[in-house]
């Protein structure tokens, strides 16, 4: 053991021992771990509502709350669209590149890259076929890879992803009609974004409450596992961490029993300060919805809540982070009391990201009032620190 020591301690000083600086020893290749600051954006336009609303807010108290968002590193979507020119694409990701660096080199530029649902994800009731071509998807996440270039970054794919797998929540009543056609593009674009120097790429794998293991590893074994650091959990629901870890040791493993080992998560707490599965939406909410078909009780757009007490309800989670175990990890049921669950977070956790967006009404972009009462209220009535 001793000589073990001593020969890790000489590779380390020629630089032959592999692994961010800082990374936990039981995950010490993570990526995400280590030097570098983690910033949130600057640019004050309406793809940013959340900078614009707290750079409006004259009132101390609600300035405080917005800045809760606001001024926390979060991922910045972009997304293709049915009338979209991807030639504009590499110019808005290099200015958000820039603006997430400002200077350092180091610092981790967060992105999601939305290009699988030009059309919107329900059209009249149902899901819509892919309707851009796959050389027009390339020509896209080609502009989106030169924005990026040789930036440290990190990359949530094709968020809902998990629709292609033909379950879930609405999975089976409204099924993907080019699932295959969707997990190629995302294939191509796995293949073609882990070619830059430092980016880091996650294809979404859904939810703890959404897809099953062996759903969820056909679905991301047909769409670019193999070319990529790992997996994505949460994006669009809202279930614990707990209960996604849980899920990511599941799937990490039987990724490796699969012939692909080493596969890693990035979970979202950007909403789910107050987890909450599918079921127990569509117990509390379900019913409302389907019978107003009011916007303000479907799924995506869960109300915020109005305690610290209520439940099935959405306040801001934990703050971004590479530790999975910090000072709040009990918090989220990964305290020193579930020493199983704090050992598969080390494990098979990279971070914890922010690319949900649940503050936006229907979490989509632009900027309207409602956003701005969103955000103040999951800010007022989270459990978590900044």
């Amino acid at each position: 053991m001793r000589r073990l020591t001593i020969l890790c301690l000489l590779l380390g000083a020629l630089g032959l021992v592999t692994g961010a600086a800082g990374a936990d020893p039981l995950n010490p290749a993570n990526p995400l771990a280590g030097t570098g600051t983690w910033r949130h954006s600057t640019i004050q336009t309406r793809a940013n509502p959340e900078l614009l609303n707290y750079v409006a807010e004259t009132n101390p108290t609600r300035k405080y709350l917005l800045g809760r968002v606001a001024l926390t590193p979060k991922a910045r979507w972009f997304a293709n669209c049915g009338t979209c020119n991807p030639g504009t694409a590499q110019r808005s990701v290099a200015a958000y590149v820039a603006d997430a660096r400002r200077g350092n080199p180091d610092a981790l530029v967060q992105l999601a890259v939305f290009g699988l649902w030009p059309d919107g994800e329900v059209v009249r009731g149902k899901r819509p076929a892919m309707s851009w071509s796959m050389a027009r998807y390339q020509a896209w996440i080609k502009q989106v890879a030169a924005g990026i270039g040789s930036a440290r970054a990190v990359v949530v794919l094709e968020p809902d992803l998990a629709i292609s797998a033909n379950h879930g929540a609405d999975g089976r009543t409204m099924p993907d009609p080019t699932p295959g056609t969707r997990m190629a593009m995302t294939r191509w674009a796995a293949y073609y974004l882990s070619r830059l120097p430092r980016t880091t790429v996650y294809l979404d794998a859904g939810s703890a409450d959404w897809l099953y293991v062996d759903e969820a590893v056909r679905l991301l074994r047909a769409s670019g596992i193999q070319y990529v650091r790992g997996f994505a959990l949460g994006a669009t629901h809202y279930d614990s961490v707990a209960s996604n870890v849980a899920f990511a040791a599941r799937l990490s493993t039987a990724l490796a029993k699969a012939g692909l080992p080493g596969k890693r998560a990035v979970i979202d707490t950007a909403d789910n300060g107050t987890p909450f599965t599918w079921a127990q939406w569509n117990a509390r909410w379900g019913e409302r919805y389907r019978a107003t078909r009011n916007e303000y009780y479907q799924f995506d757009n869960t109300p915020t809540c109005f305690s610290r007490t209520e439940q099935v309800c959405q306040t801001i989670g934990h703050k971004p982070t590479w530790n999975p175990v910090d000072a709040e990890a009990a918090k989220l049921g990964l305290g020193t009391a579930s020493p199983v669950l704090r050992r598969q977070a080390r494990l098979f956790v990279d971070a914890y990201l922010w690319f949900g967006r649940g503050w936006r009404w229907m979490q989509q972009g632009g900027n309207d009032a409602r956003t701005e009462v969103r955000t103040v209220r999951m800010a007022t009535y989270t459990r978590f620190a900044r």
